[in-house]
Protein backbone atom coordinates (compact mmCIF):
# COMPACT_ATOMS: atom_id res chain seq x y z
CA UNK A 1 0.00 0.00 0.00
CA UNK A 2 1.04 3.31 -0.53
CA UNK A 3 1.76 5.11 2.40
CA UNK A 4 1.98 8.69 0.99
CA UNK A 5 -2.27 9.26 0.20
CA UNK A 6 -2.88 6.89 3.63
CA UNK A 7 -0.85 10.26 5.55
CA UNK A 8 -3.12 12.46 3.84
CA UNK A 9 -6.19 11.35 4.21
CA UNK A 10 -5.08 10.92 8.59
CA UNK A 11 -4.20 14.96 7.76
CA UNK A 12 -7.96 15.56 6.53
CA UNK A 13 -9.71 13.56 9.14
CA UNK A 14 -7.74 14.89 11.44
CA UNK A 15 -8.57 18.64 10.02
CA UNK A 16 -11.85 18.14 9.90
CA UNK A 17 -12.27 17.20 13.52
CA UNK A 18 -10.25 19.62 14.74
CA UNK A 19 -12.94 22.38 13.22
CA UNK A 20 -15.85 20.46 14.77
CA UNK A 21 -14.47 21.01 18.12
CA UNK A 22 -13.62 25.23 17.68
CA UNK A 23 -15.90 26.88 20.08
CA UNK A 24 -18.38 28.58 18.38
CA UNK A 25 -17.97 32.29 17.46
CA UNK A 26 -20.34 35.21 18.74
CA UNK A 27 -22.56 35.11 16.45
CA UNK A 28 -23.36 31.81 17.04
CA UNK A 29 -23.37 32.15 20.68
CA UNK A 30 -25.95 34.89 20.36
CA UNK A 31 -27.95 33.24 17.81
CA UNK A 32 -28.14 30.16 20.75
CA UNK A 33 -28.72 32.61 23.26
CA UNK A 34 -31.64 34.82 20.91
CA UNK A 35 -33.16 30.49 20.68
CA UNK A 36 -33.53 30.74 24.17
CA UNK A 37 -36.27 33.27 24.54
CA UNK A 38 -39.55 31.70 25.31
CA UNK A 39 -42.03 32.31 22.60
CA UNK A 40 -45.06 33.82 23.57
CA UNK A 41 -47.90 34.06 22.13
CA UNK A 42 -50.81 35.77 23.45
CA UNK A 43 -55.07 34.22 24.19
CA UNK A 44 -57.51 35.24 25.46
CA UNK A 45 -58.24 32.23 28.31
CA UNK A 46 -54.43 31.93 29.36
CA UNK A 47 -54.49 30.71 32.64
CA UNK A 48 -52.09 32.83 34.84
CA UNK A 49 -48.83 31.40 36.38
CA UNK A 50 -49.59 31.06 39.84
CA UNK A 51 -48.11 29.33 42.99
CA UNK A 52 -50.33 26.21 43.33
CA UNK A 53 -50.10 25.38 46.68
CA UNK A 54 -51.44 29.00 47.36
CA UNK A 55 -53.73 30.03 45.34
CA UNK A 56 -56.66 28.42 43.60
CA UNK A 57 -57.90 29.02 39.85
CA UNK A 58 -61.60 28.84 40.15
CA UNK A 59 -63.48 26.43 37.80
CA UNK A 60 -66.44 27.71 35.34
CA UNK A 61 -69.17 25.91 38.26
CA UNK A 62 -67.01 27.47 41.19
CA UNK A 63 -67.72 30.99 39.52
CA UNK A 64 -70.94 30.57 38.54
CA UNK A 65 -71.54 29.13 42.33
CA UNK A 66 -69.61 31.88 43.89
CA UNK A 67 -70.64 34.90 41.37
CA UNK A 68 -73.91 34.63 41.36
CA UNK A 69 -76.27 37.13 40.05
CA UNK A 70 -76.98 38.87 43.23
CA UNK A 71 -73.49 38.67 43.97
CA UNK A 72 -72.21 40.47 40.70
CA UNK A 73 -75.02 42.78 40.88
CA UNK A 74 -73.50 43.95 44.38
CA UNK A 75 -70.20 43.83 42.77
CA UNK A 76 -71.36 45.60 39.94
CA UNK A 77 -69.99 43.10 37.48
CA UNK A 78 -71.70 43.52 34.34
CA UNK A 79 -69.36 41.30 31.62
CA UNK A 80 -68.89 37.42 31.25
CA UNK A 81 -66.26 36.44 34.34
CA UNK A 82 -64.15 33.77 32.91
CA UNK A 83 -61.65 33.52 35.31
CA UNK A 84 -61.15 33.75 39.05
CA UNK A 85 -58.89 33.18 41.58
CA UNK A 86 -58.77 32.84 45.37
CA UNK A 87 -55.61 32.61 47.70
CA UNK A 88 -55.15 32.98 51.52
CA UNK A 89 -52.01 34.64 53.39
CA UNK A 90 -51.27 35.54 56.72
CA UNK A 91 -53.53 38.73 56.16
CA UNK A 92 -56.89 37.46 55.07
CA UNK A 93 -58.58 35.14 52.47
CA UNK A 94 -58.93 37.07 48.65
CA UNK A 95 -60.33 36.83 45.39
CA UNK A 96 -59.24 38.25 41.88
CA UNK A 97 -62.00 38.49 39.31
CA UNK A 98 -60.91 39.06 35.41
CA UNK A 99 -64.22 39.96 33.70
CA UNK A 100 -64.20 41.16 29.93
CA UNK A 101 -66.94 42.37 27.58
CA UNK A 102 -66.82 40.60 23.88
CA UNK A 103 -67.48 42.35 20.48
CA UNK A 104 -67.59 38.58 19.15
CA UNK A 105 -65.86 35.28 19.54
CA UNK A 106 -62.46 37.25 19.13
CA UNK A 107 -62.22 40.63 19.84
CA UNK A 108 -63.23 42.33 23.68
CA UNK A 109 -63.61 46.15 24.17
CA UNK A 110 -63.87 46.51 28.10
CA UNK A 111 -62.51 45.01 30.75
CA UNK A 112 -63.39 44.97 34.48
CA UNK A 113 -60.80 43.45 37.51
CA UNK A 114 -60.94 43.25 40.76
CA UNK A 115 -59.47 42.03 43.71
CA UNK A 116 -62.07 41.19 46.75
CA UNK A 117 -61.29 40.48 50.37
CA UNK A 118 -63.89 37.74 51.45
CA UNK A 119 -64.68 37.75 55.01
CA UNK A 120 -67.74 36.34 57.62
CA UNK A 121 -69.35 35.54 53.88
CA UNK A 122 -69.08 39.37 52.88
CA UNK A 123 -67.66 40.23 49.66
CA UNK A 124 -65.54 43.68 49.65
CA UNK A 125 -64.14 45.33 47.24
CA UNK A 126 -59.79 46.41 47.41
CA UNK A 127 -59.38 47.39 44.22
CA UNK A 128 -60.66 47.82 40.82
CA UNK A 129 -59.95 48.52 37.19
CA UNK A 130 -61.78 49.13 34.42
CA UNK A 131 -60.53 50.09 30.77
CA UNK A 132 -62.06 49.99 27.52
CA UNK A 133 -60.28 50.55 23.61
CA UNK A 134 -60.02 53.66 22.00
CA UNK A 135 -62.64 52.94 19.31
CA UNK A 136 -60.90 55.31 16.57
CA UNK A 137 -57.79 53.47 16.88
CA UNK A 138 -57.75 50.40 19.07
CA UNK A 139 -59.27 47.18 17.64
CA UNK A 140 -58.91 45.03 20.99
CA UNK A 141 -58.29 44.59 24.42
CA UNK A 142 -57.32 41.83 27.50
CA UNK A 143 -55.18 40.39 30.01
CA UNK A 144 -52.15 39.32 28.82
CA UNK A 145 -52.32 36.35 31.99
CA UNK A 146 -48.59 35.25 30.63
CA UNK A 147 -47.27 38.13 31.41
CA UNK A 148 -49.14 38.02 34.88
CA UNK A 149 -49.11 36.34 38.01
CA UNK A 150 -49.90 35.71 41.59
CA UNK A 151 -47.43 34.08 44.06
CA UNK A 152 -45.76 35.28 47.32
CA UNK A 153 -42.44 37.26 45.38
CA UNK A 154 -40.75 38.54 48.53
CA UNK A 155 -41.49 35.31 50.52
CA UNK A 156 -42.87 37.95 53.59
CA UNK A 157 -45.98 35.61 53.80
CA UNK A 158 -48.72 37.98 51.63
CA UNK A 159 -49.56 37.11 48.23
CA UNK A 160 -48.61 39.39 45.48
CA UNK A 161 -49.87 39.91 42.26
CA UNK A 162 -48.45 41.27 38.68
CA UNK A 163 -51.72 42.03 36.29
CA UNK A 164 -51.05 42.79 32.88
CA UNK A 165 -53.64 43.91 30.34
CA UNK A 166 -52.69 45.36 26.93
CA UNK A 167 -54.77 46.66 23.46
CA UNK A 168 -54.18 45.77 19.76
CA UNK A 169 -53.89 48.66 17.43
CA UNK A 170 -54.79 49.05 13.23
CA UNK A 171 -51.27 47.72 13.02
CA UNK A 172 -51.46 45.10 15.96
CA UNK A 173 -49.14 45.35 19.12
CA UNK A 174 -47.19 48.32 17.17
CA UNK A 175 -49.53 51.01 18.32
CA UNK A 176 -51.01 49.20 21.04
CA UNK A 177 -50.79 49.87 24.68
CA UNK A 178 -49.76 48.08 28.08
CA UNK A 179 -50.68 48.45 31.40
CA UNK A 180 -49.06 46.78 34.13
CA UNK A 181 -49.91 46.64 37.57
CA UNK A 182 -48.33 45.38 41.15
CA UNK A 183 -50.18 44.88 43.97
CA UNK A 184 -48.25 44.70 46.74
CA UNK A 185 -48.82 45.55 50.59
CA UNK A 186 -52.34 46.64 50.02
CA UNK A 187 -50.65 49.37 47.30
CA UNK A 188 -51.52 49.26 43.59
CA UNK A 189 -48.19 50.42 42.20
CA UNK A 190 -48.75 51.07 37.98
CA UNK A 191 -46.20 51.19 34.54
CA UNK A 192 -48.20 52.40 31.62
CA UNK A 193 -46.73 52.35 28.03
CA UNK A 194 -47.74 52.98 24.71
CA UNK A 195 -46.32 52.22 21.73
CA UNK A 196 -46.01 54.23 18.80
CA UNK A 197 -44.52 53.76 15.11
CA UNK A 198 -45.48 57.68 14.32
CA UNK A 199 -46.10 59.61 16.85
CA UNK A 200 -43.68 58.13 19.86
CA UNK A 201 -43.17 56.07 22.76
CA UNK A 202 -44.03 56.64 26.39
CA UNK A 203 -43.99 54.84 29.28
CA UNK A 204 -44.94 56.36 32.64
CA UNK A 205 -43.76 54.80 35.83
CA UNK A 206 -45.38 55.37 39.62
CA UNK A 207 -42.26 56.41 41.45
CA UNK A 208 -43.42 53.90 44.09
CA UNK A 209 -42.07 51.06 41.95
CA UNK A 210 -38.65 51.66 43.17
CA UNK A 211 -39.58 50.98 46.78
CA UNK A 212 -40.60 47.28 45.75
CA UNK A 213 -38.58 44.25 46.65
CA UNK A 214 -36.17 44.09 44.65
CA UNK A 215 -37.07 40.71 43.83
CA UNK A 216 -40.28 42.12 42.57
CA UNK A 217 -38.67 45.13 40.58
CA UNK A 218 -36.74 42.47 39.07
CA UNK A 219 -39.45 40.34 38.09
CA UNK A 220 -41.35 42.86 36.82
CA UNK A 221 -38.39 44.42 34.33
CA UNK A 222 -37.88 40.42 33.10
CA UNK A 223 -41.44 40.71 32.25
CA UNK A 224 -41.09 43.56 30.09
CA UNK A 225 -37.66 42.50 28.21
CA UNK A 226 -39.85 39.62 27.24
CA UNK A 227 -42.59 41.72 25.86
CA UNK A 228 -40.11 43.45 23.87
CA UNK A 229 -38.78 40.60 22.37
CA UNK A 230 -42.04 39.04 22.06
CA UNK A 231 -42.63 41.81 19.51
CA UNK A 232 -45.38 42.90 22.12
CA UNK A 233 -44.37 46.23 23.71
CA UNK A 234 -41.74 48.29 22.12
CA UNK A 235 -40.04 50.33 24.63
CA UNK A 236 -37.48 52.62 24.46
CA UNK A 237 -33.61 51.27 23.67
CA UNK A 238 -32.19 53.03 26.65
CA UNK A 239 -35.41 51.95 29.15
CA UNK A 240 -33.39 49.64 31.91
CA UNK A 241 -30.50 52.24 32.20
CA UNK A 242 -33.37 54.73 32.58
CA UNK A 243 -35.45 52.78 35.17
CA UNK A 244 -32.19 52.08 36.74
CA UNK A 245 -31.76 55.49 37.56
CA UNK A 246 -35.20 55.07 39.20
CA UNK A 247 -37.04 57.35 35.83
CA UNK A 248 -40.56 57.96 36.01
CA UNK A 249 -41.34 59.12 32.64
CA UNK A 250 -39.50 57.57 29.55
CA UNK A 251 -40.51 58.35 25.72
CA UNK A 252 -38.63 59.29 22.54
Amino acid sequence: MNRFPFFIMLLVMFSCGKQTQEPKNNSDQQATKQDLTPKIELNKYDPIPVDSLLIHELSEKEITSTFTKKVKRELGIEYLVPQAYSYKDDSGEYYLILSQHTLNDTIYDKIHALSLSYKNNQFKKKSTVKDLIDKEWETSIWFWNKYSEISDLDHDGLIDVILVYGTTGQDMHTDGRVKIMIYHNKKRITIRHQNSSYGGRLTKINSRFYELPVQIQDLVKEKMKLMTKNQHAAFSEDWEKKMANKATRIED
